[in-house]
C-alpha cells in the first residue's frame, strides 16, 4: 500500500492482548486515512447509544497518506465517541508522535475493552507490548512523557493527565505541548486505564512518486515562509487583534466582541515579555509554536508552548482577565493536567456571567467567588477541575451539563453547539462563521470549515451575504476532512496553497490512484456524511445556535452586535440542507447515500 504501512494494531485491553492485521485497502480507498477512516471504524464497532465512557467504546487513532512525509505532515488523529457531546469526536494533534507511530509501523490503532489496572503500550518496529503504568498514575503531561522517554531510549510519548484519569469530560490527548484537544478524547483513554502510548521505529513508508511528493511539500513550505511571516513569528495569538478589531473577540462570555484590555495580553506582549524561542511540529518551517516563560512573580513558570488565540480568548477577554502570566500559568495547568483550554476556559467565563447575574454565588463555587478578571479564583478551580474534587466534581462534566446544578436559568447562559464550548468568533457580526459553528459535525468547532478566513479575513460575504455562499461552506467543510484524513496541517497548508487541485495531485503521488479533482471532493463529502450519519444515529440535537445569540444583543458599545435573526437563520439551515440533498430535518436521503457509496 504505496502511503500506508499496511498494518494496523487491535488492542483489546479486557482480554490484555494485541494483534496486528492488514489495514483495510478498500476502506482506505473510500476514506483515505485519518478521520475518515476513524469514522468508519467508530460506525462499524461501536454499539449504538453505548456510553462514551463504557469498555465498548472504541479508541481509535490513525495516521493518513501524507503523515510523516513533508512538510505539516506531522498529524495523526483520535476518534471515539465523545464523553461531552455524545457524538462522534475526532481530534488532531501534531508534535512528533504521529510520524513516529507510522515509523513504528503502524496505519492505525484500535483499542477496545477496560484494563483492570493501569498500562501503557510500546510500540516498536511493528511489535506490540502492554506494560505496567501504577507508577505512571497520577502523574501529570510532562513527567510522564520524560519518565517513558528516560524508560524507553526517546521514544515519541502521547499520554493522558490526571484530567483523562479522573474522567473529566473535556480531558485530552497530549504529545508534549500539543493536543488532541476536543470533545473529552482523553476521558476515554483514562476509562480504559491506558495511560500512554510510546512508538519507536525506523520502517519507512513506500510513495508511488516520491520525487513528486518531495516537489510539492517543498514549494509548499517555501510558498508558506514567505506568506506567513507573521503566523511563523507569533503563531495563532497574532489573530487575536485582528478579532478584537473586528469587534468578533468574545468578551466576558459572549456578552461583547471587543476587548478594552486586548494590547495587555495580545501577541506582541507575549513576545516582548515572555518569549523564550520557537518550536515547531516535526518538519514544520513556519514554527509557530512559541515558547515562553514568567522568570518571577506568583505565576513563574519555566516553559510553556503557547498560548494560542483561543487561550488567550478563552482565559482572557472571555474571562475579563487581561493578567497575561495567569494566561500562560493556565495554559501550563491545562496542558499538564490534559485538559481542553477552549471549554475549561469558557465554562470559567461561564461562572463570572452566572454570579454576575446572581445566578450563583459564592457559596455555590465552594467559597470561591468569581468576578470578571478574577484569574486567582480561575487558578485555584483548575486542578480540583482535574481532580474531580468539591465543585470541580461539577465543572468537570463541562459547562452544558454542568448547568443542571443550577437549573434553566444557567443553562440559558452558556455557549455551546451540541454541547461543545464555542471557540472565538463571536456570531453576532459574523453569521457566516456562526453559522458554521452551529452545523459543525463535532458540536461547535472552528476548524471543521474555518469560514472565518473567508468571511472576516478576505470579506467575502459582505456584497451578497453568507446564504448567496452557502456551497462555498460546504466545498470547505468536504475539503477539511480531506485534510484531516490525508492528514496535513490546516494552518500550513492554507500557506503553502494546498487548494483541490493540490492535494488531488499529491494523494495521487503519495499512493498511485489516478483520482480526479471531483473523486477527491466526493471522498470529502463521504467522510461528512459518514459522520453525520454517526451523529443521527446517536440522536444529535438540531444544529441550531445558542438561545443568546438570538434573544440578546451584545453590550459593547461598538457597532452592529444585534441578536441573530432567528427566521434567517432556520432559513439558511433549510438552504445548507437543501444544497446538500438532505431532507428537512437534515437527514441524508437513501439515493444519497447510494450515489456516496456509503448506503
Amino acid at each position: 500500500m504505496n502511503g500506508y504501512t499496511g498494518h494496523t494494531l487491535w488492542v483489546d485491553l479486557t482480554q490484555q492482548t494485541a494483534s496486528v492485521k492488514a489495514t483495510d485497502g478498500e476502506m482506505v480507498k473510500k476514506v483515505l486515512g485519518g478521520r475518515g477512516l476513524g469514522i468508519m471504524l467508530l460506525t462499524q464497532l461501536a454499539p449504538a447509544g453505548v456510553d462514551p465512557l463504557a469498555p465498548e467504546n472504541p479508541l481509535i487513532l490513525a495516521t493518513g497518506s501524507y503523515t510523516g512525509a513533508g512538510v505539516f505532515s506531522a498529524f495523526f488523529n483520535v476518534t471515539t465517541k465523545s464523553p461531552l457531546t455524545g457524538l462522534a469526536a475526532a481530534s488532531h494533534c501534531g508534535g512528533k508522535w504521529g510520524p513516529g507511530f507510522k515509523r513504528a509501523g503502524f496505519d492505525a490503532l484500535v483499542v477496545t475493552g477496560a484494563a483492570v489496572r493501569p498500562c501503557y503500550l510500546v510500540l516498536e518496529e511493528g511489535q506490540a507490548a502492554l506494560k505496567d503504568a501504577d507508577h505512571l498514575w497520577g502523574l501529570g503531561v510532562f513527567a510522564t512523557e520524560a519518565k517513558l522517554k528516560a524508560d524507553h531510549d526517546g521514544g515519541e510519548v502521547v499520554c493522558i493527565g490526571p484530567a483523562g484519569e479522573n474522567l473529566v469530560k473535556f480531558a485530552t490527548l497530549m504529545n508534549g505541548h500539543r493536543a488532541a484537544g476536543r470533545g473529552g478524547v482523553g476521558a476515554v483513554m483514562g476509562s480504559k486505564k491506558l495511560k500512554a502510548i510510546v512508538v519507536k521505529g525506523k520502517i519507512g513508508t513506500n510513495f508511488f512518486d516520491k520525487d513528486k511528493v518531495k516537489a510539492i511539500s517543498s514549494q509548499g513550505g517555501k510558498k508558506a515562509v514567505e506568506a506567513a511571516q507573521a503566523f511563523a513569528k507569533f503563531g495563532s495569538s497574532i489573530a487575536f487583534d485582528f478579532f478584537n478589531a473586528k469587534h468578533t473577540l468574545p468578551t466576558r462570555n459572549f456578552r461583547g466582541g471587543h476587548f478594552a484590555d486586548a494590547a495587555l495580553i495580545n501577541a506582541q506582549a507575549l513576545k516582548d515579555r515572555y518569549f523564550v524561542k520557537d518550536r515547531g511540529c516535526l518538519t514544520c518551517p513556519l514554527k509557530c509554536g512559541n515558547v515562553h516563560q514568567v522568570k518571577d512573580g506568583p505565576y513563574q513558570l519555566e516553559e510553556v508552548e503557547g498560548p494560542e488565540y483561543e487561550t488567550l480568548m478563552s482565559f482572557g477577554s472571555n474571562c475579563g482577565n487581561s493578567n497575561l502570566e495567569s494566561i500562560l500559568m493556565a495554559n501550563l495547568l491545562c496542558n499538564d493536567l490534559g485538559m481542553d483550554t477552549i471549554t475549561c476556559g469558557n465554562t470559567f467565563a461561564w461562572l463570572m456571567d452566572l454570579c454576575e447575574s446572581g445566578i450563583i454565588t459564592a457559596g455555590d463555587l465552594d467559597g470561591t467567588s468569581m468576578r470578571w478578571g478574577q484569574h486567582e479564583s480561575i487558578m485555584a478551580l483548575i486542578p480540583k477541575i482535574a481532580a474531580r474534587q468539591g465543585i470541580g466534581d461539577v465543572l468537570a462534566e463541562g459547562s452544558y451539563r454542568a448547568s443542571a446544578k443550577w437549573g434553566p436559568r444557567a443553562l440559558a447562559r452558556v455557549i455551546h453547539a451540541k454541547k461543545q464550548e464555542y471557540p472565538g468568533y463571536e456570531s453576532r457580526r459574523s453569521f457566516g462563521t456562526g453559522f458554521s459553528l452551529a452545523t459543525s459535525s463535532r458540536g461547535a468547532c472552528h476548524l471543521r470549515a474555518q469560514l472565518y478566513v473567508n468571511e472576516l479575513f478576505a470579506g467575502e460575504f459582505q456584497e451578497k451575504g453568507f446564504e448567496a455562499h452557502i456551497a462555498t461552506l460546504l466545498d470547505k467543510e468536504h475539503f477539511l476532512a480531506v485534510a484531516d484524513s490525508l492528514l496535513t496541517c490546516k494552518f500550513g497548508m492554507r500557506n503553502a496553497g494546498y487548494t483541490w487541485p493540490v492535494l488531488t495531485e499529491l494523494y495521487n503521488a503519495l499512493t498511485g490512484e489516478n483520482l480526479a479533482l471531483e473523486d477527491l471532493k466526493r471522498i470529502g463529502e463521504r467522510i461528512w456524511t459518514l459522520e453525520r450519519l454517526y451523529n443521527l444515529r446517536e440522536g444529535v440535537e438540531a444544529d441550531m445556535l445558542p438561545v443568546r445569540f438570538v434573544t440578546e444583543d451584545l453590550d459593547d458599545g461598538q457597532p452592529g452586535g444585534a441578536r441573530v435573526d432567528e427566521k434567517r437563520f432556520l432559513a439558511a439551515r433549510n438552504l445548507y440542507y437543501q444544497t446538500r440533498g438532505w431532507d428537512e430535518q437534515g437527514r441524508p436521503p437513501a439515493q444519497k447515500l447510494i450515489d456516496l457509496g456509503v448506503a
